[in-house]
């Protein structure tokens, strides 16, 4: 079921996160958000999330992380301000600012087929 995924929010726009967080609950997902590294570290390592949706800057992720984040099921929707900084965060779908709430449902839609496979 796709309300059972769990997205975790990353993102340093101040606006971004708020909207993102009342949007998902108003459709009855659960998400939360992430303020640094650090704290996606820590909530992606217990295991509460399958989405993280993020704008790549979790650079400070020590090595091992970043390599069990990417090795790990857990989908990556990056938000981009242009192509080049997508090819930087190797994410398995890429939403380009400013981008439509409906490419957001959409790369949702993408995450739940592929759990389907």
């Amino acid at each position: 079921m796709l309300r059972s995924t769990k997205i975790l929010i990353h993102d340093e726009r101040s606006d971004t996160p708020e909207f993102l967080l009342k949007l998902l609950a108003h459709r009855g997902y659960k998400a939360g958000f992430a303020k640094n590294p650090a704290e996606i570290t820590a909530m992606l390592l217990n295991g509460q999330y399958n989405v993280v949706l993020t704008n790549g800057k979790y650079h400070t992720l020590n090595t091992d992380h970043h390599a069990w984040l990417k090795s790990s099921s857990v989908f990556i929707i990056g938000i981009t301000d242009s192509h080049t900084q997508a090819q930087d965060l190797r994410a398995d779908v890429y939403l380009q600012r400013p981008f439509l709430i409906s490419e957001f449902w959409r790369a949702l839609e993408t995450q739940h087929q592929l759990c389907e496979e």
